[in-house]
């Protein structure tokens, strides 16, 4: 039943889109449905559409492990040492506050105009809200739990494996949930600065050319994109959370 509403409001608002864009909304700025079919059917038959996706696709899996993987890493050093943290707790503070957007052209100018720029830039922004997440969790695994497995003779390795990272296994997936679709705002934003393919490259061709319907096709793409990438980490965060009871928690309606 809800798959057929979400479909519902779907037809729904895309027939309202196109009937505003028949009458009193101009179809310049806002485009309609119909055209935007159009130019998607267009681009999904031309092999640079599909080597543009592949590139970015490439790009944000890309930086999206280097800056989960090394964000988590990050976490668990600062963990397991707290003294670590309290010495670089500011440094990463401050890194974190530098706006991504005016760190760009410097790392264009660092890494070049190919892969890499893009994959860094991802990276980037991926880090610090993994980062942040993870090392919330591991903060938060409760102490108690900890000096019973030391009270029964667990080694470290021991206590990490079975009580740290499952306790904090639901924040570091809200945390890589969350960075994902940055990693892809990172690569969308390194390919507009410099690029020559990728759907960054496509998306700002359109726009520069007062293309509305081509600037809502690629958009559609990344949301595309973007859905298929949230729904198989969901079915990860399922997998690894099958051990944790469902809520019962139901919003009441105070009527």
């Amino acid at each position: 039943m809800t798959r057929l509403l979400q479909i519902a409001v779907f037809v729904a608002f895309g027939l309202l889109w196109e009937t505003a864009s028949r009458t009193f909304a101009d179809p310049f700025y806002v485009s309609s449905p119909l055209r935007v079919a159009q130019v998607l059917a267009a681009d999904l038959q031309n092999a640079g559409f599909w080597r543009d996706l592949g590139i970015t696709l490439r790009e944000l899996l890309l930086g999206y492990l280097f800056g989960a993987a090394g964000g988590i890493a990050t976490a668990v050093v600062f963990g397991r040492w707290p003294r670590i943290a309290q010495i670089f707790d500011p440094f990463l503070v401050a890194l974190n506050s530098i706006p991504r957007i005016a760190l760009a052209p410097l790392i264009v100018i660092w890494f070049g105009i190919d892969i890499a720029s893009k994959v860094v830039l991802a990276a980037t922004l991926v880090y610090f809200l993994t980062f942040f997440s993870a090392l919330a969790g591991i903060q938060s695994v409760e102490p108690r739990l900890i000096n019973i497995g030391r009270v029964m003779g667990a080694s470290e390795w021991q206590i990490f494996r079975k009580i740290v990272l499952p306790g904090a296994t639901s924040w570091i997936m809200t945390g890589l949930r969350t960075s994902l679709p940055f990693a892809l705002i990172g690569v969308i934003v390194g390919e507009f600065m410099a690029s020559a393919a990728g759907l960054g490259f496509r998306l700002n061709f359109y726009a520069t050319s007062y293309n509305a319907a081509g600037t809502m096709a690629m958009l559609m793409v990344m949301m595309v994109v973007m859905m298929s990438l949230n729904t198989v980490m969901q079915s990860i965060e399922q997998h690894l959370l099958r051990w944790r009871p469902k809520s019962s928690y139901r919003f009441v309606n105070p009527s």
